[in-house]
């Protein structure tokens, strides 16, 4: 098991990794949009530590105990990221979620993301290539959603015996100590789904992040260790 505070390095070396890979790309997001802003953003326990360190510092942890933050009792989250990818690499089908919960992130004020910081991969990847405020559907262009769908996957693999689920369901279990209540267990990556027309775009961000070096070793090496 690799240690905590190591996972976190990981975890910040790959956020850098995926905006400097994002660059390439031209989004019209700018601060003040906030349609993507919903309660159905996904995250591991591991992005969730992050979250409540950075309210602990700053005197904020008692806004998880809002009406706002209590989990919906009727959400379902068919299956993890890599529970996704297992599944299509099986040929098999994936059921859909029940529903979305598309209120507005506890989190937001005045359009704006009170947790900036530490907000999880979920939130880092939304982009538009095209205003969505008015149709409320992102235009990501090709090979971007693969790429981050990729490094969605090595989260959940470094979260290894962590839970996924909604952010307010882990921030609930987490904060609460509900004993692992909420979400599902992570799962290893079971291998990537890349479109022969993707790969020249994601080999790069893969490449990116692999070949980084945290505390002696590269973020594959570490990734390795941490497959159960």
């Amino acid at each position: 098991m690799i240690p905590r505070p190591i996972q976190q390095l990981l975890l910040t070396t790959l956020y850098d990794a995926f905006a400097q890979w994002a660059e390439r790309f031209t989004f019209v997001c700018r601060k003040g949009c906030a349609t993507c802003c919903t309660r159905s953003v996904t995250m591991t326990t591991l992005e969730g530590d992050s979250i409540l360190a950075f309210l602990a510092e700053g005197d904020r942890l008692f806004e998880l105990a809002a009406p706002a933050f209590q989990p919906t009792p009727d959400r379902i989250v068919p299956c993890t990221t890599n529970g996704f990818v297992a599944a299509h690499l099986r040929g098999e089908s994936v059921e859909e979620a029940q529903s979305w919960d598309l209120r507005p992130c506890p989190f937001l004020k005045n359009e704006s993301c009170t947790i900036y910081p530490v907000r999880p991969f979920g939130c880092r990847l939304f982009g538009s290539s095209d205003p969505c405020a008015v149709s409320g559907v992102a235009e990501m262009p090709p090979g971007y959603l693969a790429g981050a769908t990729v490094l969605l996957q090595c989260i959940e693999h470094l979260d290894s015996g962590g839970r996924w689920g909604t952010m307010v369901e882990m921030l609930a279990d987490l904060n609460n100590e509900q004993g692992k209540d909420y979400g599902k267990p992570t799962l290893a990556i079971p291998g990537f789904l890349i479109a022969p027309d993707e790969g020249a775009l994601v080999e790069p961000l893969l490449h990116g992040v692999f070949s980084r070096e945290i505390k002696g070793r590269t973020f594959e090496q570490w990734l390795n260790e941490s497959r159960p």
